[in-house]
């Protein structure tokens, strides 16, 4: 039986850089975020993931759009619906990851064009400063 999985995703822009994260040992960046849980509203789960992966206060601002994206990982394929929304980190930290199997990075948006970034649909709509819904896969 095949699942869609619902994904809260946060794009944060400080200084005109991005801040992305990526598995360690892996070559794709994601924008941060996580799983929606069972009663929980996209932002609350945005709030609480970066909380939990960056040990920062955040804010919600805005919803950005929606994003469908589908991949394949070690054989098993992966469909996801990303609902996408404009964040503020209150405390403005290090953005040191909390979780031992990620890292991540500020990408200026050059470096942000060239990354391999995943869905891909996101970031270049990020590039192109709009909002959208994704085309699928």
């Amino acid at each position: 039986m095949s699942t869609i999985e619902c994904i809260a995703r946060g794009v944060i822009e400080e200084d005109g850089k991005f801040l992305l994260c990526r598995g360690k040992g892996r070559e794709n960046y994601f924008f941060p975020g996580g799983h929606i849980e069972d009663g929980e509203s996209a932002g609350d789960a945005l709030v609480r993931e970066i909380e939990e992966e960056l040990g920062e206060k955040s804010e919600v601002k805005r919803f950005l759009g929606a994003s469908e994206n589908k991949y394949e990982y070690k054989g098993a394929t992966t469909h996801e619906i990303n609902l996408v929304f404009e964040v503020a980190l209150i405390n403005k930290g290090d953005c040191i990851s909390k979780e031992e199997h990620l890292e991540f990075v500020w990408l200026t948006r050059d470096e942000l064009r060239d990354a391999v970034v995943f869905p891909v649909s996101l970031r270049d709509a990020i590039l192109q400063n709009k909002s959208w819904a994704s085309d699928g896969f």
